[in-house]
């Protein structure tokens, strides 16, 4: 089963040029047989198709994995188990579901549970819609179990082709949890952690300024185990029929994205929203993107910094600090970048500033200024990162 690492990949078929006629075998088709995937924590397992492509999560107290198909760029299925400590007899499980819905899911402020239905297994179906990033909704069916002191979550996004859901659910109907697997005791809340996939976009917000620019900005996320760095964010403004009416591009802010870090992203489109627009479709990574996996960062292991905000009389927010170089070799090309957000926690701006000079010597401190000019809401808390090169 392939790792899927890269959020977009094309497959480049080479074309015959003229000339002789050459007699080769039909290649055989791909396997597409099911494959049993065992999670690496044992706490779980499944059966689906092998050229489907998985991520996976392996903490003490969370085993976790999500799916997708071939061509998929978001995983449609996302599988969790954790072990509560104790054994949870049908009426435990019940509080579970509660709980669960209303404060564990990642996915709680976008969510809204529309039925439940107890399963002739023991087990319940929740139905929900979702608001997606986009504007769009989707529904998700999420399944909870239980096997001795272990609950597994199964989510799956409801396709609208039939013959994908069919696959879906004779994919869901193999999931098995095996509570005899070494996973540390820990409480529902280690549920929340679990992600769907290496990069994900969050905290996004859409506004526009006074003069018409439209934004949307937000900030991404890496749930993997490598610095990513280069990484491109797209932004596409739909119709209600899906069609695109204007698009935007960029680089994520910073120069790499460490393994649990967040860096922001701000998409402009300079000639306002179209008045067409219904929603809009994000999407990270491109065919040509390929992250330089020996590239080094310093960051805050190795730099300090203080930082301080005021407010110009023409609104703008301008961040104020220091950065000293506490390693002991020099560092170059220093950038700080800031990240603003509102009291929902969403990015209403961001921005970064290169700092001089461009190498600071192992002891040197030196001051940097980022002016954030218009924002989308009201600001309620910020971040500042810093960035050098070795």
């Amino acid at each position: 089963m392939r790792n899927n690492i890269w959020l977009l990949i094309v497959i480049m078929l080479a074309g015959c040029s003229e000339g002789a006629v050459v007699f080769a075998p039909t290649p055989p088709p791909p396997d597409l047989s099911p494959l049993r995937y065992d999670h690496p924590s044992g706490a779980f397992s499944v059966t689906l198709p092998r050229n489907w492509s998985v991520f996976s999560q392996n903490t003490v107290s969370l085993a976790s994995a999500s799916f997708a198909a071939p061509g998929q760029i978001e995983p449609s299925l996302s599988l969790a188990a954790v072990n509560l400590g104790q054994t949870v007899d049908a009426a435990a499980l019940g509080d579970i579901l509660n709980e669960y819905q209303t404060r564990i899911r990642p996915d709680a402020d976008r969510y809204v549970e529309e039925d439940r239905q107890a399963m002739g297994d023991g087990s319940w179906r929740l139905t929900g819609l979702r608001h997606a990033v986009g504007g769009r909704t989707e529904q998700v069916n999420t399944f909870i179990t239980r096997a001795g002191t272990f609950v597994g979550v199964v989510e799956v996004i409801i396709p609208d082709d039939t013959d994908q859901m069919r696959t879906l659910q004779t994919i869901v109907n193999t999931f098995t949890l095996h509570p005899d697997a070494p996973l540390q005791a820990a409480g529902l809340t280690a549920l929340s952690s679990a992600t769907r996939d290496t990069l994900e976009i969050v905290h996004v917000s859409t506004w526009s300024t006074p003069s018409g620019v439209f934004f949307i900005t937000g900030e991404v996320a890496n749930y993997g185990d490598a610095l990513l760095t280069d990484i491109p964010v797209r932004a596409v403004l739909l119709t209600d029929n899906g069609l695109g009416v204007a698009e935007a591009v960029d680089t994520v802010m910073g120069y790499g994205l460490p393994p649990g870090g967040f860096a922001p992203f701000s998409l402009r489109f300079g000639q306002g929203e179209p008045a067409r627009t219904e929603n809009y479709e994000l999407s990270l990574g491109n065919e040509a993107w390929k992250p330089d996996t020996q590239a080094t960062i310093i960051g805050p292991d190795e730099l300090e910094w203080t930082d301080e905000s005021a407010f110009t009389e023409a609104g703008q927010l301008v961040i104020d600090g220091t950065v000293t170089n506490t390693s002991q070799q020099a560092v170059r090309d220093l950038r700080a970048v800031v990240t603003v957000f509102d009291d929902a926690q969403t990015v209403i701006a961001a921005g970064f500033s290169d700092v001089t000079p461009a190498r600071l010597s192992p002891g040197e401190t030196t001051a940097f200024q980022i002016t954030v000019p218009e924002m989308g809401g009201t600001p309620a808390h910020y971040i500042v990162n810093v960035q050098g090169k070795p």
